[in-house]
């Protein structure tokens, strides 16, 4: 009895050590082949990002034959695909890589870009609401799943998604300025004013909020709703550039001039505004004036020069919109000092080169020029123009000399008759002068055949 037993025990050993050296021997070729695996799959990213498809694809679709559920490899020929713009066969793959990883959120986040790329906006927006469930704290997707619903027109959607980001981010001027665009857009004036409440609510002393919420209510023509916006930002500080400026139009659009030009010169004569933020106010006002001769406007267009030049004294604009005012006025002898303030400051406009030349000829004053003789040489050599007020006014000195010399290199540049009858007029002048008559008839024919 006790020889069988021993017997039983060895042979039951026995067929244990058979039994676990065949486990050994499945894990070990398991281990192996992944190793394998792992190896190809390193290959074929090599392949992929040195920008080889057609490597990474063999290498991929290898490894697929010998492991059908090898999802990373499934992903990477979808990356191929998409890159070929090979759509369709991006989402098959994507597809089966998702199958086999069900809970892999990347995969699901590139199908949902894959989608886009397709401009297959629903699928997408399906996709990325399943992604947003299951991450719900990623404002990212949410921003992607807004952009199918805008693409899809579904605007009311479109602000929900913009709710769930403010949700996770919190009030901010970004999101808001979107969400009042899109109410805007859906004609929906009270819902975009509502938006700027939320962020006086979380802001209550940012006047700019109160100033863009009234603006909203102002562009729709809703006045008295527009104006308790700006009392409340005027309560805060009455001083806001930003604020005026609203205010200004708003007195515009309801006929009071008074009140508008308050507005405008308390930004005018505040030297932290930037004069980029004052010119398009005061060339409005200025060619309003101009073109209707209206003598209020024009006052007005004054005051603003002035308060311009007083707050930006080293700014040439004020200068040359107060001398722009006194041309307008036809004060001329108080035109040409202020433009030559506005030439000191900025001596590169040919259009105040233009005006102050005019103020010059109509005062006959052409000799004042020659002091910029240097700065008009270099600056426009081949203006004709510039260079026929240069031989005027040394014309005017009796300079015949260089009178002739500037005619002559304006003769060479000019090609409108009337200016062309200038320069042969004056040159007729200078030969007379010279007492050369002979010369000085041939240039007066020249100037009468350029008159008719």
């Amino acid at each position: 009895m006790f020889l069988m037993a021993l017997l039983c025990m060895v042979s039951y050993g026995q067929g244990q050590g058979q039994k676990k050296t065949r486990n050994v021997a499945k894990t070990d070729a398991s281990s192996v082949s992944a190793r394998k695996i792992s190896v190809r799959y390193t290959d074929g990213l090599k392949f992929f990002y040195a920008g080889n498809p057609n490597e990474a694809l063999r290498v991929f679709n290898g490894i697929i034959l010998d492991n059908p559920k090898h999802d990373p490899s499934y992903f990477m020929l979808s990356k191929i695909y998409a890159e070929q713009k090979n759509y369709h066969d991006a989402v098959a793959e994507l597809q089966k890589a998702i199958k086999i990883d069900k809970k892999n959120v990347w995969y699901k986040v590139s199908l949902a870009n894959v989608y886009m790329s397709m401009q297959d906006w629903s699928n997408a927006a399906k996709l990325w609401e399943v992604i947003c469930k299951e991450k719900n704290n990623n404002e990212y997707y949410i921003y992607s799943l807004a952009e199918c619903y805008y693409e899809m027109e579904k605007l009311e959607k479109v602000i929900d998604c913009y709710n769930r980001m403010e949700a996770i981010m919190g009030v901010n001027d970004e999101l808001t300025r979107v969400k009042v665009s899109l109410w805007l857009y859906a004609n929906n004036v009270k819902a975009a004013v509502n938006e700027y409440d939320k962020l006086i609510k979380s802001y209550p002393h940012n006047a700019d909020y109160y100033v863009k919420a009234g603006n909203i209510y102002q562009s729709n023509g809703m006045m008295p709703q527009a104006m308790k916006y700006y009392e409340q930002a005027a309560a805060l500080n009455s001083e806001d550039p930003q604020l005026n400026l609203t205010m200004a139009s708003y007195w515009e659009q309801n006929g009071d001039r008074a009140k508008q030009m308050e507005c405008l010169l308390r930004v005018f004569n505040n030297p932290t505004v930037e004069i980029s933020q004052k010119m398009p106010y005061i060339r409005r006002i200025m060619s309003e004036a101009l073109k209707n001769n209206d003598a209020q406007m024009m006052n007005c267009a004054e005051q603003l020069s002035q308060a311009l030049t007083e707050a930006h004294p080293q700014a040439g604009e004020g200068y040359a919109f107060l001398a722009s005012i006194c041309f307008a006025k036809r004060q001329y002898t108080e035109a040409a000092p202020l433009y030559e303030r506005a030439l000191s400051v900025d001596n590169t406009s040919y259009s105040i080169w233009q005006d102050y030349c005019t103020v010059l000829k109509r005062t006959d004053r052409l000799q004042d020029l020659l002091k910029y003789e240097p700065t008009i040489t270099e600056l426009f050599p081949q203006n004709a123009e510039l260079l026929c007020n240069l031989g005027l006014g040394y014309l005017q000195q009796n300079n015949t000399a260089k009178a002739i010399q500037y005619l002559n290199q304006a003769k060479s540049f000019a090609y409108e008759n009337a200016l062309l009858a200038t320069i042969y007029t004056a040159l007729s002048e200078a030969y007379t002068k010279n007492g050369d008559d002979e010369t000085a008839a041939e240039y007066a024919r020249k100037a009468q055949q350029k008159l008719h």
